[in-house]
């Protein structure tokens, strides 16, 4: 969702977007809908859909050359990538706020030069190992942590994590993107509910 990316991109996003509604509506192997492993609600997986789009639109403006990259979970909008300067951070955080059904926003923007083609790259790898180890080590967590329910962006190497999460599969996510291979920080933004301890 970088505004600075060409139409490629813009393609790759639409379709991101029809898979994730896709996964919200197709049905499991076990007969139930794939929605139902979601811990949001059907309307808020929905509104995030909506928001991830408003925010490109409410801050295309500001300066077109700025690498912005937004990602609502449970209408809690993380903003990452770089402008030049405070004052345009503090403009992009306040159109977001702006913007109706934004909860909260989460303002991880670095002042300073793009991050390269190459960086973006290796962001996209990164991303994709993570996701990966979650669903291959699912079977070792103690917690029983279903990698669904983890939402993985990365940006310059440093990962994010979001979702709605106990406390014990939070711990469980961050262990398997510390150790996961180009990973230089992790960020948890895990909203932590424990009347998820026992639902498995």
């Amino acid at each position: 969702m970088h505004k600075s990316y060409s139409f490629y991109f813009l393609f790759l996003l639409l379709i991101s977007q029809l898979v994730g509604c896709l996964a919200t509506t197709a049905p499991a192997v076990t007969g139930g809908p794939i929605a139902y492993v979601d811990r949001r609600a059907s309307e808020v997986i929905y509104i995030d859909q909506k928001l991830e789009f408003k925010t490109i639109l409410e801050t295309q403006d500001i300066n077109e050359h700025d690498n912005l990259t937004f990602v609502s979970f449970n209408q809690i909008v993380l903003i990452t990538g770089e402008v030049p300067d405070e004052q345009t951070k503090a403009k992009v955080e306040e159109n977001v706020k702006s913007i109706e059904g934004v909860k909260e926003v989460k303002n991880f923007l670095l002042i300073g030069m793009n991050s390269s083609l190459k960086s973006k790259a290796t962001d996209v790898i990164t991303t994709s190992n993570v996701v990966s180890r979650l669903y291959f080590n699912e079977s070792k967590f103690e917690s029983k942590l279903s990698p669904l329910h983890v939402k993985v962006i990365t940006e310059r190497q440093e990962v994010y994590l979001m979702g709605i999460l106990n406390a014990k599969e939070a711990e469980d996510a961050i262990e398997v993107a510390k150790s996961s291979k180009g990973v230089k920080k992790v960020i948890p933004l895990f909203e932590i509910n424990d009347n998820y301890q026992n639902t498995y």
